[in-house]
């Protein structure tokens, strides 16, 4: 039994040994050592989320929402191909969606241990390939959805935006209404949208994390071309790929990594970014007088 206090959920329990073999996985262990917040988190030292926590998360809050035991298998696996430091992968090698975590998933769901967990609980890696079988677990903005739903609470939290009392009410909210998930509570849904908003510039997309990510992005480019790193390192933990760059890397990779670790928002002012971060919004389905609307519908 697995036993916890979760930041977003408290107390919580996972009561279900195949889950437990799963998480106990070194696979998904090493998700423990990968920052949600990539590159951020050298700077901003309260980004402490990891992707295990969250992939625990999603994992919790389906259950709570009813999803069947696959559903929730695919939740606590869907982050499992995220390199170190996550997203900072998708400013080196880039694409509209920056989802290059997707193309490594068939990788990383068949390593042995991996597949012995799934094979115990009747489960085959193809099962967890597509997310998108799962309507619960994934939607494309602005829809609501497990993941897109705890990675807001639990990177708000973190980073003081929404306090602990929104967050219960928010949960206290969440119907599911022909496998979409909504909020039951017209008002709180616009608080929810417009708190993400907040999130998405103050941190997800804001200027600072431009900044941020897209010199990491130099400095890994520039650690790999060298010979410092392999991109199989960063199949690895963030602290792994930083140690190598600052016992391998020479004075120039050092001073850049600190330069990234001592920035100030008048780093900002000649800077144009290469990559632009992923922006993000939702637009809650509301669950009232027995109509499924999208907020923007009836607001």
């Amino acid at each position: 039994m697995l036993s916890w206090t979760d930041r977003v959920y408290g107390p919580v329990t996972i009561d279900d040994p195949g889950v437990e073999a799963l998480v106990a996985t070194p696979t998904m262990r090493r998700l423990s050592g990968v920052r949600q917040s990539g590159p951020s988190a050298l700077v901003f030292p309260f980004k402490t989320v990891d992707r295990l926590e969250h992939s625990l998360g999603v994992y919790l809050l389906l259950t709570r929402l009813g999803a069947t035991r696959r559903e929730c298998v695919a939740g606590l696996l869907h982050d499992i191909s995220h390199t170190a430091f996550s997203h900072a992968i998708d400013f080196l090698i880039t694409s509209d969606e920056q989802n290059h975590h997707e193309r490594l998933k068939d990788v990383f769901l068949r390593r042995p241990d991996i597949v012995e967990a799934l094979a115990a609980m009747g489960y085959a890696p193809a099962d967890f390939l597509d997310d998108s079988a799962y309507p619960l677990l994934e939607r494309p903005l602005p829809e609501l959805c497990a993941d897109r739903v705890d990675y807001f609470l639990r990177d708000g939290l973190a980073c003081g935006e929404i306090g602990q009392p929104f967050v219960t009410a928010v949960l206290r909210s969440l119907v599911v209404v022909d496998d979409r998930i909504a909020v039951a509570d017209r008002a709180l849904a616009s608080t929810m949208a417009e708190s993400f908003t907040r999130m998405n510039d103050h941190w997800w997309a804001s200027d600072s994390e431009s900044f941020i990510y897209n010199r990491f992005a130099d400095l890994l480019r520039r650690a790999i071309d060298s010979g410092v790193i392999r991109e199989e390192d960063l199949l690895g933990s963030d602290d792994e790929v930083i140690a190598l760059i600052e016992t391998r890397g020479d004075d120039s990779l050092r001073q850049a990594l600190e330069a990234i670790r001592g920035f100030c928002p008048s780093d900002l002012a000649d800077f144009r970014p290469t990559v632009i971060p992923k922006k993000r919004w939702i637009d809650p389905p509301v669950w009232q007088a027995g109509r499924l609307e999208r907020l923007s519908v009836i607001a």
